[in-house]
């Protein structure tokens, strides 16, 4: 177990390791240790250190390949948006083009997206290529569904989409034509949707997957039981927190088709993961009771999720412990569920993921398909693009209140032209949303005004006020500000304020 000695504090990550051998004393030890780090927030606030949409770190030229991959007609992946569901994203290692490295194996790493994150996130959003870089591992990320159609990583029951057939048989036999792929040395990553994933292809494959790494996974489908709910009941799941896509059509209903439902639960399946000779690499935070996301303001990417899937946890690592499965594991004290957090667990577990997966292979390591030797990909490298523009803005932290009208006007400095857009942070706050649309840089005032609802709260304290004999009425309201740059990506901050009414 490894515990760093700083806790409570905004510099340091706060986290335990745990181990198993499978034994049960060494499981009962791993199991006690990882329920002992409590559920609250550290204070840690880990630093952004990705790369950026579009930039070279990204992307790096002659290295990087955006692959449309061929699909059978009998395999729809294809989503009601227009997206072709079949693009793939491989970046090789640096001296894979090197003539001395010509007829080199090397392990391949396929790192699943999140449901609310297309295929490229991974490389843009996290250190993935130059954590990947000690490692000499060719990294696959593939397209797998997001929003309203996440693809769920499975064949949907309603038959829509067939996102796992084309993961394990299209896919992976397309990467080992055409890139110098080692032999049974397949590493699966995934955070989230990617992390179940990850776990169930590993667990329902066998040999298709040599070790796992599992970020703040979605590892127990028996919590995701109201996306499951019949439609006349949505809408009490929508208010429960359940979200897209509707389970019915990925697994069938919760109660009839339970055994499918059971035969896409990692924390069923675990027993799977010993017979399959598995090396399983699992990292999670433990949550807390926060709604809000410092990065993108939806409840998914908050603390309040990460609390949730650690309790799914909970049940996984006792599965393993019960059927004698060997695993690591990396627990972080509190932690949101944003990418951010999947940073540091990535740089812990890929190379042990990585390792694991060499060791298992067969030595020396000799490639996957011969025909790789032969291949030339019809897409170029991506050649270095454009820096994208700054998304980097300011929100003053006090407002102008014009207390006559129940309303305020902030300060925001932005880089260049774009949209500055105002919503509340939470149902609670009744802030109407105001997108105001901004030509060049520069400090741009945006009104933060309160719906009909809020402006008859605040009358309200407005009466008691009086009665009290006091002027003046407050109510404080928690807003969004997000700015997204013209043909850029949004960055969102939160800010409290006091409305006024005198």
């Amino acid at each position: 177990m490894h515990q760093p000695a700083a806790a409570n504090t905004t510099t340091q990550d706060t986290y335990t390791e745990v181990s198993s051998d499978g034994s049960v004393l060494s499981g009962l030890t791993a199991y006690g240790e990882a329920l002992a780090v409590p559920s609250m927030d550290s204070g840690y606030r880990p630093a952004t250190i990705a790369p950026g949409p579009g930039s070279v770190g990204s992307c790096p030229p002659g290295r990087c390949y955006d692959v449309a991959v061929p699909v059978p007609d009998s395999i729809n992946i294809r989503t009601s948006d227009g997206g072709a569901g079949n693009m793939s994203r491989v970046i090789v290692p640096a001296g894979y083009h090197a003539p001395e490295n010509r007829n080199r194996a090397y392990p391949v790493v396929y790192v699943y997206n999140g449901a609310k994150s297309p295929y490229v996130r991974w490389s843009e959003a996290t250190g993935l290529v130059p954590i990947a870089s000690a490692t000499d591992a060719i990294l696959v990320m593939p397209e797998g569904g997001m929003n309203d159609e996440a693809g769920m990583f499975s064949d949907w029951k309603d038959g829509s989409f067939q996102w796992e057939t084309f993961h394990t048989k299209v896919l992976p036999a397309f990467i080992d034509q055409h890139f110098r792929t080692a032999q049974g040395a397949r590493v699966l990553v995934g955070a989230s949707m990617g992390a179940l994933g990850a776990l169930n292809y590993a667990a329902r494959h066998k040999g298709f997957a040599q070790s796992v790494l599992s970020i703040s996974g979605s590892v127990d489908n028996s919590d995701m039981i109201l996306n499951g709910l019949p439609p006349v009941l949505s809408p009490l799941g929508e208010l429960l927190g359940a979200s897209k896509p509707d389970l019915n059509r990925v697994w069938g209903s919760p109660i009839l088709d339970h055994g499918t439902w059971r035969a896409h639960n990692p924390t069923a399946q675990a027993r799977k993961f010993k017979e399959n000779n598995v090396a399983l690499f699992i990292a999670t935070g433990t949550g807390y009771l926060d709604q809000n996301s410092p990065e993108t303001g939806a409840l998914v990417h908050s603390p309040w999720t990460e609390q949730l899937l650690w309790n799914g946890h909970r049940k996984f690592l006792a599965s393993l412990n019960l059927a004698g499965v060997p695993y690591e594991a990396r627990i972080r004290q509190g932690g949101g569920h944003h990418w951010n957090y999947f940073d540091e667990p990535l740089r812990w577990g890929l190379p042990k993921s990585v390792s694991a997966a060499i060791a298992r292979a067969p030595q020396p390591l000799k490639l996957a398909d011969a025909r790789s030797m032969n291949s030339t990909i019809a897409v170029p490298p991506k050649p270095a693009a454009p820096p994208a523009p700054s998304n980097s803005f300011a929100v003053a932290h006090k407002a102008k209140a014009f207390p006559k009208k129940g309303a305020l006007s902030v300060a925001v400095r932005v880089p260049g032209p774009g949209v500055v857009q105002v919503a509340r942070a939470q149902k609670k706050f009744p802030v109407r949303t105001n997108r105001v649309s901004v030509s060049k840089r520069g400090v741009r005032r945006v009104a933060i005004r309160l719906t009909p609802q809020g402006i008859k709260q605040l009358q309200n304290r407005y009466v008691r006020a009086q009665r009290n004999g006091k002027k003046v009425a407050k109510m404080p309201v928690r807003v969004k500000i997000r700015y997204t740059p013209a043909g850029g990506q949004p960055r969102t901050v939160t800010r409290r304020y006091v409305v006024r009414l005198r």
